[in-house]
């Protein structure tokens, strides 16, 4: 009995993980050039990924970095400005070379973040970048723990959320140890829903606080 009770648990574990694993890769493009880059350069760095899984496009980020007494703020906005003009010129060129064309041209946005032309400083003053860290590092974000551990939705609460395609909140911790994600399916929904999760709290205010400061992510890519 024991023995099986063992087995069970292990069993759970497992499942638990691969589901966790699973539900990451489905909406987070996962750890990219640019986060290993952060770990090697900078002290402690968070990254919000706002993923875009349901138009098939590449997930766009904004990020704040400190080493040292620096506090430096950028964003990560893979727009495709390229397609529309290159597609005018369908009509003049023959189908195989025209798909190898556009493809080869247009791609490269759906190569894995890193420090390219779409990687770009938010200029914001570095007092203000610096009171802004602070504040974050209040809210003791490198201990949060995710809808994996905490789970998802509210225990004994009826839910009727439904999802119209959008994508969980996603946010990346690295330091020079570890590069950690956490996902929270709607966070503000289920604050409201059952309040007192200190990891959801945390994640809004975040949100909150970056979002004052960085300009909006742009969504049209063509």
């Amino acid at each position: 009995m024991k023995k099986l009770l063992i087995f069970y648990f292990l069993f759970l574990l497992s499942w638990h993980y691969s589901f966790g694993q699973n539900y990451l890769t489905r909406y987070s493009q996962g750890i990219t050039p640019m986060h290993k880059f952060f770990q090697q350069y900078a002290d402690s760095t968070i990254i919000i990924e706002y993923a875009n899984v349901p138009d098939g496009k590449p997930s766009s980020y904004k990020l704040i970095s400190k080493t040292g007494n620096f506090v430096n703020t950028f964003s990560y906005n893979p727009v495709d400005t390229t397609y529309y003009p290159v597609y005018k010129l369908k009509s003049s060129f023959p189908v195989v070379l025209w798909h190898m064309f556009s493809a080869k041209r247009t791609g490269f946005k759906n190569a894995p973040a890193d420090i390219n032309i779409f990687f770009n400083i938010v200029p914001i003053p570095q007092d203000t970048t610096k009171k802004l860290w602070l504040y974050i590092r209040k809210l003791s974000p490198f201990n949060m723990v995710d809808d994996s551990v905490f789970g998802r939705g509210c225990k004994g609460i009826v839910d009727n959320f439904v999802n119209d395609g959008g994508s969980p909140e996603i946010i990346h911790l690295i330091t020079k140890k570890e590069i950690k994600t956490l996902i929270f399916w709607n966070p503000e929904y289920y604050e409201k829903l059952c309040p007192g999760n200190k990891n959801r709290q945390v994640t809004i205010k975040m949100e909150e606080i970056i979002d004052r400061y960085f300009p909006k992510i742009k969504r049209d890519y063509y």
